[in-house]
């Protein structure tokens, strides 16, 4: 796997039990855990993939970043997720290399519904509007933040979306293939059952949310 680069920490704060830092890196800036490095402070560089800040680099600068092996994002920092928060280590580690990294700026559209869902996002930073697009009118039906997941549909294999998902901020994400993580279930069925059972849960607490919209709404 690719794609790791090198930034400094320019700013350090919790967030949901999680570190959260913004890193400085060629000319941008973006929001990454800092889990997995719990001794980096403000000023600090760091080499980050996938979201995770993955170890500490010194001295910070692109030749820093050459050369060198790739770490993916731990079991530790994936249970930071709350989808994947009870799943067993030993399984979670099998969805460790599906991890790819995802950007999308304020306003873009991640997805449209009924299109069909290839990607299941861990959102890293930001915020996503879940929308109902089907009608004369776009209309806000749910708002996620870091922690959350979305895409879930992209676990079974001839499903589509439900709403269209558009970045209110800009938003960071892992986003895990779904024909990938269906492979990973076939080949472990514990796996699957329990990553099913989570998914279970998150889509009820979903539905529930959005049924006491609805009764609230004039």
């Amino acid at each position: 796997m690719s794609g790791a680069s090198v930034g400094r920490i320019v700013e350090a704060h919790s967030e949901n039990n999680n570190r959260v830092g913004l890193v400085e890196f060629e000319g941008r800036r973006r929001t990454v855990y800092l889990n997995l490095v719990p001794e980096a402070a403000v000023g600090d560089c760091v080499r980050f993939h996938a979201g995770f800040a993955t170890e500490l680099v010194t001295p910070c600068g692109p030749e820093s970043d050459s050369g060198n092996t790739v770490e993916l994002p731990t079991v530790e920092s994936l249970q930071a997720y709350k989808l994947l928060n009870e799943i067993e280590p030993q399984h979670l580690r099998k969805l460790l290399p599906l991890a790819l990294d995802r950007q999308f700026e304020a306003g873009q559209i991640i997805f449209h519904s009924a299109e069909k869902s290839r990607f299941l996002h861990l959102i890293v930073s930001g915020e996503v509007i879940l929308e109902e697009d089907t009608g004369p009118k776009v209309v806000p039906v749910y708002s996620l933040h870091a922690g959350e997941a979305m895409g879930w549909s992209a676990l079974t294999s001839d499903a589509v979306t439900h709403f269209q998902a558009r970045a209110n901020t800009q938003v960071s994400t892992v986003a895990f293939p779904g024909a990938e993580i269906r492979a990973a279930c076939d080949l472990d069925p514990v796996l699957g059952y329990a990553l099913m059972k989570r998914l279970l849960e998150l889509v009820t607490n979903r539905l529930d949310a959005t049924r006491t919209k609805l009764a609230q709404s004039p």
